[in-house]
């Protein structure tokens, strides 16, 4: 399923932690029998060579809503302690969005199937297994779909102010950090939604609000 480049990176990044983990739970095993996914960077050689511009490159647009979609993912909204004073800062949160081509993966039924196999799946009874599959579809069609780097999206903050995420670079991924002027309570959420709601087929972002103590992330 890896590229030779994603191989690279994944060796460059991991941790000793990791690679003791990949060992003894045989994750080199499983994956030299996945199935091989194409390139998720099917694109037209231009914007190919300009995604490595990022927020610099002079042909982002924005989003085609016949075309393509973006993914506005969640996050938390937290308060910067300041060195000195110890005055109260300002929320501010960091907003990721993800841009693709709608309608661009391949048929994953046989991937599918083949990873259900590999964690057991198979022995469960047919409801179980349909279900199995479903929850596999979902999460491995973000890496089927071809996405779109170059794309911008106009989103709607909770305070009514009009913010541009992007555009996505190389990775066709945006994130920007957003300071918010208005008031919110420890423990809010709120979402932060496109102007035009049909690029978005799964929603808003969802913004959690964490004071700088009594809390924790678990990842």
């Amino acid at each position: 399923m890896q590229t030779a480049f994603d191989r690279a990176r994944q060796l460059f990044q991991e941790t000793r932690g990791d690679r003791r983990t990949r060992t003894n739970e045989g994750f080199q095993s499983i994956e030299r029998g996945l199935p091989r996914l194409a390139s998720p960077l099917d694109i037209p050689w231009t914007q190919n060579i300009s995604s490595y511009l990022g927020v610099r490159n002079p042909l982002a647009g924005p989003v085609d809503s016949k075309t393509e979609s973006v993914w506005l993912l969640d996050n938390t909204a937290y308060r910067p302690v300041h060195p000195y004073p110890h005055s109260q800062q300002p929320w501010q949160a960091e907003f990721r969005a993800a841009f693709f081509k709608k309608d661009t993966g391949r048929d994953i039924s046989k991937i599918v199937a083949d990873i259900a196999d590999k964690i057991g799946l198979k022995e469960g009874s047919g409801e179980e297994r349909e279900q199995g599959e479903r929850t596999i579809a979902e999460r491995l069609q973000p890496f089927v779909d071809v996405v779109a780097p170059a794309r911008w999206v106009d989103v709607k903050l909770p305070d009514g102010k009009i913010k541009r995420l992007g555009p996505g670079g190389r990775s066709a991924t945006s994130q920007q950090t957003h300071v918010f002027q208005s008031e919110h309570r420890d423990g809010e959420v709120v979402e932060t939604g496109a102007v035009n709601e049909q690029l978005t087929p799964h929603g808003p972002a969802r913004t959690g609000f964490a004071e700088p103590e009594g809390w924790m992330v678990i990842s």
